[in-house]
């Protein structure tokens, strides 16, 4: 019999470096870094929840990501990357986080 594992999936967050001038005073280009967050569940968001974004538009969330009350808080508007694999090479899913909610027993994201 196997076990269920309570939180399958890796959550990752992008950062980007900042550019800057080198000497000559050409800009050199941001990169992109994914960083690994915490240890998550994916689940589809039945109810499709709507957030206000910036302008004023509404969103509906597709996701939620279900995690352990040790995850760091993730900001409104970070990319977020969910993936199968801890190398990020299987993504579930990727998007933008619209919600962040730290309750007593575990967090909660909806992307």
């Amino acid at each position: 019999m196997e076990l269920v594992k309570q939180y399958p999936h890796f959550l990752f967050i992008e950062e980007a470096t900042e550019s800057v001038q080198d000497s000559q005073g050409n800009w050199t280009e941001c990169t992109q870094l994914r960083k690994f967050i915490s240890m998550c569940r994916e689940e589809s968001d039945g109810k499709g929840t709507e957030y206000q974004v910036a302008g004023g538009e509404y969103i509906k969330a597709t996701s939620v990501i279900q995690l352990p009350i040790t995850c760091p808080k993730v900001d409104k508007g970070t990319k977020v990357i969910v993936a199968n694999d801890h190398d990020c090479n299987d993504i579930r899913i990727a998007g933008i986080c619209l919600n962040f909610d730290p309750a007593q027993l575990h967090s909660r994201l909806w992307v």
